[in-house]
């Protein structure tokens, strides 16, 4: 018996039966985000960005510090603000970070040994198709809280394990991101972007990881598009292209430009108009991922006259552009792969790719950010029935990886019991370190009990690539299943 094994005994110890309860699972549950909402969150008007730190506890969203503390915070907000225009609404935005994976049919396309995911919201009445995991998912929550859950989906053909891709997950909870659901006003997450607080110390929201800037694109750019309602409100400037005047529209993406983390943003100025997309002047972008890199757009419109996640390959020149619709490779559009019903809205959209390939640490921000699923151990013996996931920290000066563990074993469900971490380095089995042995809590305001174990990152360790597997396991208090969650490995 090697030590991996030993390590497991560890775990015994009265399951009792409770009400099912919907927790976030999948490789983005507990990670930051930056998100916005629907007419904005009091205190803070629509545009501001909001940021989420790691984690479930559930407090109240962060914001960057006022320009008088950190004047180049890319905060859309205190941006348009600046220039001219206080009180926009914003539809959703863009770092340029995006992995828009897809080639010029529209077809999804995950690069080989690699992995993508996509994150969704979705316009508050969502209901889900009939039979889909979105109705179930939409169901369970708060009534009429769908457009304030964040959802993801692994793409098909990704180099998980079996279960995890094409697969529709909540990824962050109204309660997790701190939205209070009431019948006075029901938040809705109307944009989100990942990107924007990757890095950032997460204490101060004001300096970045070392070494952390060197994964980031020169310049640094926020992609954006203004409400069809408010575009009125739009300096006239902003709508030049070329000395000359363009009619303003909701179809039209903004972008503003900074050449450093210190430096400021450049005044809004036209990326691309309604006429480059393809798109009628009346149209509204709401949903926006920009692939600055390969030049490739994914975005959406309000209403469903068109398919709800359509696609450009901004890299091609001549000939009429029409936007098509993002598809599998058997040709089922993602919108309908993903569980969305006839007159769903999806009005944020993000989507991702760890540069990781085969195993291999190539260092890019979200390779270096978050845990990748890998097979896991035993599944006829062990069977599994939480989920794991597991994203960088830096907060107050140190470096750190949070890895949590959601959910209760299988055949016992939620009740009195145990989780246990063992970490390993890399694909192998030993050595086996018994990092974390908790007791569940049942009664737990976040549903799945999330348990959260904290890795320190020594300094001459960050962002080197060293691979670090955790395993986590969990037991009812009568020892009658132990069950695990599928390792998740990520590159200090």
């Amino acid at each position: 018996m090697h030590s991996f094994e030993r390590a497991l005994i560890v775990l015994s110890v009265a399951a009792a039966s409770l009400p099912a309860q919907i927790p976030s699972q999948g490789p983005l549950a507990g990670s930051p985000l930056a998100f916005q909402v629907q007419g904005g969150l009091l205190p803070n008007p629509d545009a501001r960005t909001l940021l989420h730190r790691s984690g479930f506890a559930g407090t109240a969203p962060a914001t960057f510090p006022p320009p008088a503390v950190f004047p180049a915070a890319p905060d859309l907000q205190a941006i348009c603000a600046a220039n001219g225009a206080p009180a926009l609404q914003i539809d959703d935005f863009s770092t340029g970070r995006d992995d828009v994976m897809v080639d010029g049919n529209g077809v999804l396309v995950v690069p080989p040994q690699g992995w993508g995911v996509f994150t969704f919201s979705f316009r508050n009445g969502a209901v889900g198709a009939v039979g889909s995991r979105l109705r179930s998912l939409l169901q369970a929550a708060a009534p009429g809280a769908g457009g304030s859950t964040v959802f993801s989906w692994v793409m098909p053909g990704s180099a998980v394990p079996a279960g995890v891709a094409n697969q529709m997950q909540q990824s962050h909870s109204p309660a997790e991101l701190g939205l209070v659901v009431s019948s006075a006003q029901q938040p809705e997450v109307d944009a989100l972007d990942l990107p924007t607080i990757m890095g950032f110390d997460q204490q101060g929201l004001q300096t970045l990881e070392p070494g952390f800037a060197s994964l980031l694109p020169v310049p640094q750019a926020i992609y954006f598009t203004v409400s069809h309602a408010s575009r009125g409100l739009v300096p006239p400037a902003w709508w030049n292209v070329g000395g000359q005047p363009t009619l303003s529209s909701g179809a039209t993406i903004l972008r503003v430009l900074r050449s450093s983390l210190t430096g400021s943003w450049s005044p809004p100025h036209v990326f691309a108009t309604y006429v480059d997309l393809g798109l009628l002047r009346d149209e509204d972008i709401d949903a926006l991922a920009y692939d600055e890199a390969n030049e490739k757009l994914l975005f959406s419109t309000v209403g469903n006259q068109r398919d709800q996640l359509l696609f450009l390959d901004l890299s091609t020149d001549g000939g009429p552009v029409v936007p098509i619709p993002v598809k599998k490779t058997d040709n089922t559009p993602v919108s309908d792969a993903v569980g969305t019903a006839g007159n769903d809205d999806i009005d944020a959209v993000c989507t991702l790719d760890p540069n990781i390939r085969s195993g291999i640490y190539v260092p890019d921000d979200f390779g270096a950010s978050v845990g990748t699923p890998r097979p896991p151990y035993l599944p006829q013996t062990y069977p599994i029935g939480m989920s794991a996931s597991a994203y960088r920290r830096f907060a107050g000066g140190q470096s750190h990886y949070d890895t949590w563990l959601v959910g209760y074993p299988p055949a016992t469900g939620v009740g009195p019991g145990f989780a246990m971490l063992v970490i390993t380095l890399g694909d192998s089995l030993s050595p086996a370190i018994t990092a974390s042995f908790q007791a569940r809590v049942p009664t737990s305001l976040m549903p799945g009990d999330p348990r959260e174990y904290t890795l320190h990152v020594p300094p001459n360790y960050a962002l080197v690539g060293l691979p670090v597997m955790f395993r986590w396991w969990a037991s009812d208090a009568g020892f009658v299943q132990l069950a695990q969650a599928l390792p998740v490995k990520v590159f200090l």
